[in-house]
């Protein structure tokens, strides 16, 4: 089977897909386009899998599906459907005293996002510039999502979702060999 092939076996039982996933939605953020990305992404390697072993296209992609959701889903009772997360929604916090203790506290000047970015942008390379640029809002249309940078780069956001990975964990190994000096950068 083909890329081509594989998505339209995923468009065909997008309905089957999403019967599949009722389960990982109860514990997590994510939207159903979220899952549906991670389908394709899965119907693109369940396309490797089939030409290295002999397996079919089927099986293959419930297999990489299933762990692919399982790894991003919270879900801390059942480790079969999800990860160990607390599930966002378990997270419930007292609006009012977080409110009440950021009054009392002694103001604090916001960091100068556009200074920082200008300051570290020539340590990554040039894609996680221009995506981090996007990203922070440093462009003149303010900050975009995932998807409409994607759009905007003719690419999928879980390629915009990585790089910005890679950037932050590029920039975190620089902080952390003691390249970048945080309390520099305010």
């Amino acid at each position: 089977m083909d890329y081509l092939a594989a998505v339209e076996w995923v468009r065909n039982n997008e309905a089957v897909i999403k019967g599949n996933i009722v389960k990982y939605r109860n514990f997590s953020p994510y939207e159903e386009c979220d899952y549906m990305q991670e389908a394709f992404e899965a119907a693109m390697n369940a396309t490797l899998r089939v030409k290295t072993k002999d397996i079919s296209f089927e099986a293959a992609f419930w297999k990489i599906f299933r762990r692919q959701i399982s790894l991003f889903t919270p879900n801390p009772n059942d480790r079969s459907n999800g990860s160990n997360s607390i599930p966002s929604h378990l997270c419930s916090v007292d609006l009012d005293s977080i409110s009440m203790k950021r009054r009392a506290r002694k103001k604090r000047k916001a960091p100068n996002v556009e200074s920082i970015y200008n300051t570290v942008s020539h340590l990554l390379t040039e894609k996680e510039q221009q995506i981090l640029n996007l990203a922070l809002g440093i462009a003149d249309e303010g900050k975009l999502s995932n998807y409409e940078i994607a759009e905007r780069l003719g690419c999928s956001a879980t390629n915009i979702r990585d790089t910005l990975g890679r950037a932050n964990r590029r920039l975190k190994a620089l902080v952390m060999k003691g390249t970048i000096d945080p309390s520099r950068l305010r």
